[in-house]
């Protein structure tokens, strides 16, 4: 088995599912790690001879908004981006990057909608570090009059757009965010990396945009903008659109693009950041499914497993399905970012890690007034607790906090909140609380929860003085992985190959409807908990144990609390009446602790700037205080 195992790393092949199990080596991560390149080539090669699909120019998407050119924009720079990669229809990849830059040349209003023009500016930058006139690997690909016009369409957006005064951290540490956490960032990576461009080139290095400085002030005042930013990161527990898997795509891509073009000082703050990044996304997923606390987790989003950072694990970890490139994935995948040997262990190890908990401190407070687009103004040492509690079979991850009005926090944490179960059985096996939205997909503050272990409890919050846009409560239950449902005095009992699971509507009746990929059990009573608990097989002889020991558990309505005695024996609870803090065995649970992250595997203290990340004697340390 090793030795195959070992042919198949070298190879830069598929990991199938049964050799997940063992426990890699050392020399079995650098095998996979070495082979990187491999795989890139063997996924690039699936778009080898793809013709170019030219997605529509659409109505605005919003009122105010110009017409929605993002996915015209994707299409054609992916076209480019492949073509220029595998060395086929240079005079095509040409044409299409001069037809996106004459688009938005002739079409200026499209710089001033957050829509539609920098979604794909981090993957143009990339092809023209790559293939412009002074690229790094296959020098003057781009004609010299496309590579004009890119740059006019650049100047053009960054005159009017990039402004010295929002790079001005000193007296927001960067904690004022501009519409919301990933387009603040798209925003500042695009002025960054076009006036890098356009510093460089005779024709705009001495112009000034419409604010009044250069070109290489805007360069300047950015570079030590994103500097701090991702110090401030690094300090407090990484982004407020928290382990969002969609999204967090969006806020990373230019990152990418910082460490593989930035100065020493950028390149080496980026890679903590990046190292940061996947070493918390490793400790919380299986298989590279995440579990855990997220935000701004659409609805038809919400019960999938397959997202682009499952996609990215085949790169880095040799997982899963081979995917091919397609838009923002090819700036990660082009990166000469590797993830670090350690995160890989974590990572690729899940039976060797164990039963262990991971306890996040997140921001997602709002100044008075600030908790709304265009202009969050975020509360630096006031949020959430990330709770998770890991095995090797199933991940259980919710959020703690204060039942708070909607205006108190930060809507890019507040909206679309996800919390749930994760099983190891298939990507999409899950159960999750959601509290029903209207057509626009979006609810904010919708419930609150308490936990320990494998037990929680979910409340939806009171919809006049905290929730907007939240309608009945309802709890997730995937047909994917989930099986044997039984209902048993008032419980409802579920297995998978490793777990037992049971599920409770606390002081009311509920009904149970089925989907197409799943069931969603409602509560006759908006406003009933939902108790939930998990635990491995392994624990219990058999099903029936494992029901006659959930029945005979406290769970009931006391007073003006929700209050649960787990398998564990811990006591949980949660105020109804939203009145005070949710406990465990008594105590309150303290969401502003002096750790920001603590698990087995990464520690730190809150807003230290140290990190470090350790397995098996084995340890990194981040220090985001560094100035080189």
């Amino acid at each position: 088995m090793k030795n195959f195992k070992s042919i198949i790393l070298g190879l830069g092949m598929l990991l199938p599912m049964s050799l997940w199990a063992e426990n890699y080596t050392w020399t079995q991560l650098e095998q996979i790690r070495d082979s990187y390149e491999t795989r890139r080539e063997e996924a690039f090669a699936l778009l080898k001879g793809k013709k170019l699909v030219r997605e529509k120019v659409i109505p605005p998407i919003f009122s105010d908004g110009s017409d929605f050119s993002r996915h015209y924009s994707y299409s054609l720079i992916d076209y480019a981006f492949k073509c220029f990669w595998l060395g086929e229809d240079i005079k095509g990849a040409n044409a299409a990057l001069l037809e996106n830059a004459n688009y938005y040349i002739n079409y200026p209003r499209a710089y001033s909608d957050k829509d539609s023009f920098y979604w794909a500016a981090d993957e143009l930058c990339k092809i023209l570090e790559f293939y412009g006139s002074n690229g790094t690997k296959k020098k003057g690909l781009i004609k010299k009059n496309v590579e004009e016009r890119i740059l006019l369409m650049m100047w053009q957006y960054s005159k009017q757009q990039s402004k010295v005064a929002k790079a001005d951290y000193k007296t927001t540490n960067t904690w004022h965010v501009d519409e919301s956490e990933n387009h603040h960032v798209q925003r500042f990576y695009a002025a960054w990396h076009f006036a890098k461009f356009l510093m460089a080139h005779p024709e705009y290095a001495g112009k000034k945009y419409d604010d009044g400085y250069t070109v290489e002030q805007h360069y300047e005042a950015w570079n030590s903008y994103i500097k701090e930013w991702i110090r401030e990161r690094g300090r407090k527990g990484l982004f407020v659109e928290m382990a969002n898997d969609s999204y967090g795509l969006e806020t990373l891509k230019g990152v990418y693009n910082f460490y593989d073009f930035g100065d020493n000082e950028l390149k080496a703050l980026t890679k903590d950041l990046l190292d940061l990044y996947w070493a918390a996304w490793a400790q919380e997923q299986m298989y590279s499914v995440r579990a855990g606390a997220k935000s701004r987790v659409y609805p038809y989003e919400a019960h999938k497993g397959k997202t682009p950072f499952r996609k990215m694990a085949w790169y880095y970890l040799g997982t899963n399905e081979i995917n091919a490139p397609y838009n923002n994935l090819y700036t990660l995948i082009a990166s000469e970012y590797r993830m670090p040997l350690l995160v890989m262990d974590i990572a690729l190890n899940v039976e060797d890690r164990g039963d262990y908990v991971i306890e996040q401190r997140r921001l997602g407070r709002a100044e008075k007034g600030f908790f709304t687009p265009p202009n969050y103004h975020v509360i630096e040492n006031d949020g959430l607790l990330r709770y998770t509690y890991c095995t090797p079979e199933f991940m259980a991850g919710s959020f703690m906090c204060e039942a708070l009005p909607y205006e108190d926090w930060v809507l890019i944490s507040s909206q679309n909140r996800w919390a749930g179960v994760v099983y190891a059985d298939e990507a999409d096996a899950r159960i999750y609380a959601h509290c029903k939205t209207g057509r626009d997909n979006r609810a904010y503050n919708q419930f609150w929860c308490v936990q320990e272990k494998g037990a929680m409890i979910f409340h939806k919050l009171d919809t006049v003085a905290c929730s907007r846009g939240a309608h009945e409560m309802r709890m997730w239950i995937s047909k994917a992985g989930l099986t044997n449902r039984v209902e048993r005095e008032g419980w409802i009992f579920l297995e998978t190959k490793g777990t037992y699971t049971a599920m409770r509507c606390v002081g009311s009746t509920y009904k149970i409807n089925e989907e197409k990929n799943g069931y969603w059990v409602v509560a006759d009573n908006w406003f009933a908990p939902f108790v939930v608990e998990v635990a491995p097989k392994s624990k219990y002889a058999n099903y029936d144990e494992f029901q006659h020991a959930i029945v005979s558990t406290k769970c009931e309505l006391a007073g003006n609390r929700v209050v649960y005695r787990s398998l564990t024996n811990d006591e949980l609870s949660l105020p109804v009446d939203y009145k005070g803090l949710p406990t465990v065995n008594g105590c309150n649970v303290d969401i502003t602790p002096t750790w920001g992250m603590n698990s087995p595997f990464v520690k730190s203290v809150f807003d230290s700037g140290i990190v470090k990340i350790e397995k098996d004697g084995k340890s990194m340390t981040l220090d985001f205080n560094r100035k080189l």
